[in-house]
């Protein structure tokens, strides 16, 4: 418990203004959705990417829900969500080296991998928390532009993007383990995001993003009372794997 109170006590700030940033900027989404949905068609003559123009399409089609799917997992979620993990869990290990103190932390008698689960456990419910909390007050808020999504539904999309998430916070702990700066894992971490991003604006290319995984269709699908149990393996497999090297390296690490 010592651990997980330390960890948590440095990243709560962190974790708390993701939260709010996200409630912010969903609930400007949800007003904002009367007057988007009146002027579609002039908004997408100002959309230049094929792939965001098929998006705006199924929200002419759709209506609400594929709107704020956009606007609150696809959008906030990963945009929010990528910033907060980056910040939150590039120092996860890198910082005891960073500042010279992981020979004193882990000659205590804790296990390595014992600190290792229990800041990312940390790591990965200050990411996940807010996408529950800030998903389930949509659905009263919905309510004020006479738009109901229900909790189904609400439940089971912030799950398939909490997934997502912690695929990413164990990917930055796995970076944190190699580095040798507390930074470096958040800005790999959010140069690759980037990079994933760029590509899913070019149609061509747009099928090798990770940003294909998480886009309208995905969320379209679970409103269709599809949930999309393969890629969310993928991410499960993916947040697995990682975890098991981080907690190999770490082993092997030299303090």
């Amino acid at each position: 418990m010592r651990l997980i109170g330390q960890y948590l006590r440095d990243i709560w700030w962190i974790a708390l203004g993701y939260f709010i940033v996200l409630e912010s900027a969903m609930i400007a989404a949800i007003l904002y959705w009367p007057q988007f949905r009146d002027n579609i068609p002039e908004i997408a003559k100002l959309i230049p990417f094929q792939t965001l123009q098929d998006l705006l399409s199924q929200v002419a089609e759709a209506g609400y829900w594929p709107y704020f799917a956009i606007q609150q997992w696809f959008k906030g979620c990963s945009l929010f969500g990528v910033a907060a993990i980056a910040f939150m869990g590039s120092g996860i290990i890198a910082r005891e080296a960073d500042q010279r103190t992981g020979e004193f932390l882990f000659s205590r008698p804790v296990s390595r991998r014992r600190v290792l689960l229990s800041r990312f456990s940390v790591l990965s419910l200050a990411a996940i928390i807010p996408v529950y909390l800030s998903s389930i007050t949509a659905i009263w808020i919905s309510r004020g532009v006479d738009e109901y999504i229900g909790w189904g539904h609400t439940l089971a999309a912030s799950t398939y993007m909490s997934l997502f998430l912690l695929m990413l916070c164990a990917f930055t702990t796995l970076l944190s383990v190699i580095s040798e700066n507390q930074f470096r894992a958040g800005a790999v971490l959010v140069g690759v995001v980037l990079a994933n991003f760029a590509v899913y604006l070019v149609q061509s290319l747009d099928r090798f993003s990770l940003f294909t995984s998480i886009d309208v269709w995905a969320f379209m699908e679970i409103a269709n009372g599809l949930f999309p149990w393969a890629t969310a393996g993928v991410f499960t497999a993916a947040t697995m794997v990682q975890l098991i090297a981080a907690d190999w390296l770490l082993n092997h690490r030299q303090f």
